[in-house]
């Protein structure tokens, strides 16, 4: 699954506010809920109201996550009847958003797709050939002030491999069907965002005069490869036989005299002969001490 995200012309008046707020599940008990897609449009927007959006979305996300013992529809509607709750509060002390604001709610899990909106949103599926407004089978309802009742149905639908879903903003949504611009997409083998930005420049003078979001979701089986992860507190470094020497010198009892010579495995031999020590073949010594250099050197990696 491929998201895409056009804005048209943000910021050109402050009383347009648009926004989309992409959520994907963060822990596995998240995951059986699926991706969450949300986005919103508020005209006549008040100073006090530009974070308007931003509020909405993250009341939705924090309690639709919350709900991870039910199905995705389950939670989408109980989520949704306490944002109707959470408005109702917001609407006793400021009413300057009713009537002007447009929100579409997604949810997708396993190519199942739940969603509902309010206001002028609207949400397009292309399928092959055909282009389907599946925002018609929302029974829409007038907004019922006693309760504040703003989303109401939740619609669900299976979508399959290679379906395009779009949500556009009203006047984005016109400027698309006036310039035939989804008879286009329509045409596209799959969606392509270089081909789709060829046919945006076709009328780019045109789209200086309209303002707006396209957030298209493709559908494909496209997974992400798993990468092994090690867990440590500290960053592991890479074993160094000279930096394992240096240790081993530093870790050496402080008693020891300071005017320690150099080791030299020919001093070695001459002293046992000077001495008369029993003498071994050269051969056989330099293997005794490979071994007790290999007692050493297992003793520090264990440590």
């Amino acid at each position: 699954m491929r998201i895409f995200q056009f804005y048209f012309n943000p910021k050109q008046t402050e009383d347009l506010i648009f926004d989309n707020f992409c959520y994907e599940p963060e822990n596995i008990y998240e995951k059986k809920l699926g991706s969450l897609y949300l986005v919103g449009e508020l005209k006549n927007a008040l100073p006090k109201n530009y974070d308007f959006l931003k509020k909405l979305s993250r009341f939705i996300k924090e309690n639709f996550y919350k709900k991870t013992l039910s199905k995705p529809e389950k939670s989408l509607k109980e989520t949704l009847k306490e944002t109707n709750d959470f408005l109702s509060k917001i609407a006793k002390e400021d009413i300057s958003w009713l009537g002007n604001l447009s929100f579409a709610v997604l949810n997708i899990k396993n190519f199942v797709l739940n969603f509902t909106k309010v206001g002028e949103m609207k949400i397009y599926l292309i399928r092959g050939k055909r282009i389907i407004d599946i925002d018609k089978r929302l029974k829409l309802q007038d907004i019922e002030p006693y309760p504040l009742k703003i989303f109401g149905n939740v619609v669900t639908g299976k979508l399959i491999e290679g379906d395009l879903v779009l949500i556009l903003t009203k006047e984005i949504f016109d400027f698309f069907q006036n310039e035939n611009i989804l008879q286009k997409l329509r045409e596209l083998v799959f969606f392509d965002e270089k081909e789709f930005k060829k046919i945006l420049n076709e009328k780019k003078e045109s789209l200086s005069q309209v303002r707006g979001i396209a957030f298209i979701i493709s559908l494909s089986k496209e997974t992400q490869k798993e990468k092994k992860e090690i867990i440590t507190s500290q960053p592991l470094k890479e074993f160094n036989l000279r930096d394992f020497f240096s240790n081993f010198s530093r870790s050496l009892p402080k008693g020891e005299p300071k005017n320690l010579k150099t080791f030299s495995f020919s001093e070695m031999l001459s002293s046992f002969k000077q001495k008369n020590l029993p003498s071994f073949p050269e051969k056989n010594l330099l293997l005794i001490f490979l071994f007790f250099l290999l007692l050493i050197l297992g003793y520090f990696l264990f440590h």
